[in-house]
This record gives structure tokens, C-alpha cells and sequence, in this order.
């Protein structure tokens, strides 16, 4: 989440022209899209959500963690040198929040950032929202495949999943592609498909996610070369994941655990990781650290990838009246969002790496969802997934103490 890589201005230009139809790219809105010819890079990344630069280190997503992704990613992931930025006039507590203009359609979810822009998947479309103000565009090539929900980046490739199917897909963005790439789906075994809650994260030429129906984890080349997925675990209920040089973690919600398997070769079972205080649901990894966040106790955690099996996680706070709900990190701090404090109110927290001297930066209305940072920003929505809403995006800059 520090070495920032930018939207390239010709895909930009694209975003602004306001062609978002998938024609622009030879394909029909609705079929599938074809695998490109070319191969992502090596950098790494991991979780849903965050930034989108690849991380360096030995792992979280959506979040943070040691090669990391948000991702978000996400599930993000944090680790690297940011560039240096413009220092704050705030302090925390006091920073101005700013909603980012546009028509962002509806149900926000998976999100990462640019250099320049701020990617957002809307359950149509991937929408590029530029930093500098100007108009928000669905990212052609995104919009007519299904209902895009998590995402990730790694190696210049954005890659998503739908909510409602088994389809992942990804579109190269630095340098653009002419068409998106059907990266893989999920095997039907008698039933649908739904990953729903189950995030993604990528890390060198493959691409990880987590489906709830049915239960598993599951991996594919991200360039499309690899169509039916392989299956990387199939018991359990696994919700967030994260990817580093060797395993591949995820949460299982229901066990209240963080489970892992090497990835080359792929283990043949998962080691408990680390027992978490709740329900875990997004998982990154940064620097060699895997963070989560959990439901019911409300619980932000976090464990080095090479701290021994039975070592307890560090935990930075329990509050079951502030359950969070996505993690971000950078070279000093974690950084969190609350659905809902005891007064109703979504907050964005903070808290050095390793203590515990966690402080709230800013408070609005409730449901404060997945969050994001850049070198100088910090970027969150708003969705209580249990309606259809506005998308909506907020930033503050990150306070000078």
C-alpha cells in the first residue's frame, strides 16, 4: 500500500470519454469475455482491497499484510516504501472528511486505490473515481459480466469476483488492455455457486478467492489460461483471504479461526494459524503480518506469518459495541472502520503497529464499510448490506500525529 502504482493516463482517457460499453473492447456485455494473450508480472499481492501497489515483505487485503493486496484486498494490503507525500495540517480527531463526487450506482463493496483514482466495484460495474475530482466512469471492459462485488490487484491486473456466481474476472490496467479476461469459474458440483462474502486476493500470476456456496477456497492463473479452478480447501466457512511468497490464508468464520496451506506445492491440509477473538471475516497480510477484523466481539488481531502455530495473536482492541468491518495498514498504522459505535455512529480508528493506543479519527453516519489508504489519504464507504443504497466514498487525509 506504499509503492503506488498509477491509473495510466490512456486508460484514463478512455474512463473520461465516458465509453464504458464493453464494444469498445470486441465483446458483448453478458458473454464471456476472452483470455488474454498476455501474462501478468510477479509483484505481489494480497487481500481485497487497499491500495492498489503490491506490497514487499513477507505477509493483509481487502487490508494489510506482508506481500500484500483489498485486498481489498482489499481486501488491501500494506508494505513497501510510499512515496512521500505533502504533510497533514491535522490532527486525528480533527481532519476534514470529504465524499467524492459522482454517481457511483449503487451497493458499494470491494475497493482500491490508484495514484490518480480510486476503483470501486458497484455490483455492475468496476467505477473509476479520479482523485483530482473529475467525472466518476464505469472502467470499461467492466460493465454486462454479472454483479462485481470483491477485487485485487496484483502485477498491473485488476481482478474480481461476482457476488451471485462463480465467475472471476480481471482487466489489465497498467499498461490497458483492449479487452478484460475471463480468469476462471468455479466448478457447479449439483448446486450454484455464490461467493457472496467471500473475498479475493492476488499474489504474482495467480489469483485466490473464497466462495460460501460451496464452501471452499479456490486459485487460477490470473492471465485466463487456467478456466476451471483449481480447489485449494473445501471444509469449513471461509469468508476472507490473503496471499503471501508461500501459503495462503484465510478466515473461517464459524470456527473463529485463521487457517493456512503452503501454495507450491499446494498443502494437502490446512494448519490452524491462529484462534481469533470473534467471528474473523477480512484477512490481509503486510510486511510479514496477517491482520483481520471480526463480527460479535468486534475484535481488530493480528500475527506474524512466522510467529510459531500456538503463539496468541496481538490484539489492538475487543469492542462489541464497534464491530469492524475492513482493515487497512501502512509503515505505522493500522487503520480500521466501525459499522456501528454504541451511539449509532460508523467511525474510521487508528492505532500504531503493535499497541494498542487506539484512537477514533473521524465519526458519521452508521455503516462505515470497506476502507482504503494511499500515501497521503484514507478512503471508505458506506453499505449496511442488508439494503440498496447509494455507493458512496469518502476520504480525510491521514492525520500528522
Amino acid at each position: 500500500m506504499h509503492s503506488k502504482i498509477a491509473l495510466p493516463p490512456a486508460l484514463l482517457a478512455l474512463v473520461a470519454a465516458g465509453t464504458g460499453c464493453n464494444l469498445i473492447f470486441g465483446i458483448e456485455p453478458g458473454t464471456e469475455a476472452p483470455a488474454s494473450s498476455s501474462s501478468t508480472a510477479a509483484s505481489p499481492a494480497s487481500g481485497s482491497g487497499g491500495s492498489a501497489a503490491p506490497t514487499s515483505g513477507s505477509a493483509g487485503g481487502g487490508g494489510a499484510g506482508g506481500d500484500a493486496g483489498g485486498g481489498a484486498g482489499g481486501a488491501g494490503g500494506a508494505g513497501g516504501a510510499m512515496p512521500s507525500c505533502a504533510p497533514s495540517s491535522c490532527t486525528a480527531g480533527s481532519c476534514p472528511v470529504t465524499q467524492m463526487p459522482g454517481d457511483l450506482g449503487m451497493n458499494p463493496k470491494g475497493m482500491v486505490v490508484t495514484e490518480d483514482a480510486v476503483l470501486l466495484a458497484n455490483g455492475e460495474a468496476i467505477i473509476a473515481i479520479p482523485k483530482d475530482g473529475g467525472a466518476a466512469r464505469a472502467l470499461p471492459g467492466t460493465p454486462g459480466f454479472g454483479d462485481a462485488a470483491w477485487v485485487t490487484y496484483s502485477g498491473g491486473q485488476l481482478s474480481w469476483n461476482n457476488w451471485s456466481n462463480g465467475n472471476v474476472l480481471g482487466i489489465p490496467i497498467d499498461p490497458p488492455s483492449s479487452s478484460p479476461i475471463q480468469i476462471a469459474e468455479v466448478p457447479e458440483e449439483g448446486g450454484q455457486v455464490y461467493p457472496s462474502y467471500g473475498r479475493i486476493a492476488s499474489f504474482g500470476d495467480s489469483v485466490y478467492w473464497v466462495t460460501q456456496v460451496p464452501q471452499a477456497v479456490w486459485r487460477a492463473k490470473a492471465d485466463g489460461s487456467q478456466r476451471l479452478a483449481e480447489q485449494v480447501a473445501s471444509d469449513g466457512n471461509p469468508m476472507g483471504i490473503a496471499v503471501d511468497a508461500t501459503h495462503v490464508y484465510w478466515s473461517d468464520y464459524l470456527a473463529s479461526q485463521i487457517l493456512r496451506k503452503t501454495k507450491d506445492p499446494l498443502g494437502a491440509t490446512a494448519e490452524v494459524f491462529a484462534e481469533t477473538n470473534g467471528n474473523p471475516t477480512e484477512v490481509l497480510i503486510a510486511k510479514g503480518v496477517v491482520y483481520w477484523v471480526t463480527d460479535n466481539n468486534g475484535a481488530v488481531q493480528s500475527k506474524a506469518t512466522n510467529a510459531a502455530l500456538d503463539d496468541p495473536p496481538f490484539t489492538y482492541t475487543v469492542d462489541n459495541g464497534a464491530i469492524p468491518k475492513s482493515v487497512a495498514v501502512d509503515d505505522e498504522f493500522v487503520y480500521w472502520t466501525v459499522q456501528q459505535n454504541s451511539q449509532g455512529q460508523g467511525e474510521v480508528r487508528r492505532a500504531h503497529i503493535g499497541k494498542g493506543d487506539m484512537v477514533t479519527l473521524t465519526t458519521g453516519q452508521p455503516y462505515f464499510f470497506e476502507i482504503a489508504i494511499d500515501c497521503g489519504s484514507i478512503y471508505w464507504t458506506i453499505n449496511n448490506l442488508e439494503d440498496d443504497e447509494e455507493a458512496m466514498v469518502f476520504t480525510m487525509p491521514k492525520p500528522a500525529n
